[in-house]
């Protein structure tokens, strides 16, 4: 019999932990291509970065490998505390805090750049990345860059919406419906090694509504290959 979890992404990150952390093999191998496309297309090298979104820091040692003085911060204080084992066994100066990006507790122009990789937008809504965007102008100093890396999940949603999907070993994903007033996906996850299951919201996220809500908070995106979105304020 299996045991209902209720809503939470919590099965999903259990699967695909190795994805965040650099001593997995998948973490080293998501390291060296994240390295290249950054390499590859980020306008500046060095400054400060704050990555938000960073789970166990795989990113935020990735920026500070390019050249940047990084903060980290995630909303998990399970990850933010990996990302710290991590930075010690590293070496790295790279600093973690548990903390909301709606909330950041920074002062006005304190970033060069602000990082939001990994596809993090499914975790929020457009009201709540409106606010993130504000936040992000708030602390980004006049000539600093957002880089996020982002698919466009409509146009994967149309494709295969009543498609079943495995999501990781032993997590299957079957798609239960659609809010069309709040724009997520809401689907059943079954972890068949666990024996539970859960729903959770997945936020539904295309080109032309990152561009509108970019242009809103007064940035000027740029779309890259690799799933890449560099913006600056206008």
């Amino acid at each position: 019999m299996f045991r209902n979890l209720g809503y939470t992404d919590e099965p999903f990150y259990e699967k695909t932990q190795d994805e965040y952390d650099i001593e997995s093999e998948r973490g080293r191998e998501r390291f060296a291509e994240l390295m290249e496309i950054l390499s590859r297309h980020l306008p500046i090298k060095s400054g400060r970065a704050l990555d938000i979104g960073c789970n166990a820091g795989l990113s935020s040692f990735v920026l500070e490998e390019l050249g940047f003085e990084v903060i980290g911060i995630d909303i998990q204080e399970k990850f933010v505390k990996r990302a710290k084992e991590l930075a010690k066994k590293r070496g790295s100066k790279a600093e973690f805090y548990v903390m909301d990006a709606k909330n950041l507790n920074f002062k006005e122009s304190t970033f060069d750049l602000v990082a939001l990789l990994g596809y993090p937008l499914a975790h929020f809504s457009i009201w709540d990345f409106d606010k993130i965007l504000q936040e992000v102008r708030r602390v980004l100093k006049p000539q600093g860059y957002i880089v996020i890396q982002e698919s466009d999940f409509l146009w994967t949603l149309i494709r295969g919406f009543n498609q079943p999907g495995l999501e990781a070993e032993g997590l299957v994903r079957i798609n239960v419906d659609v809010n069309v007033y709040e724009g997520y996906l809401e689907r059943l996850l079954i972890d068949f090694e666990r024996g539970v299951f859960s729903r959770d919201k997945f936020y539904i996220w295309s080109s032309w509504i990152l561009r509108y809500v970019f242009e809103k908070n007064g940035f000027e995106a740029e779309f890259k290959d690799n799933d890449l979105i560099i913006a600056r304020m206008r």
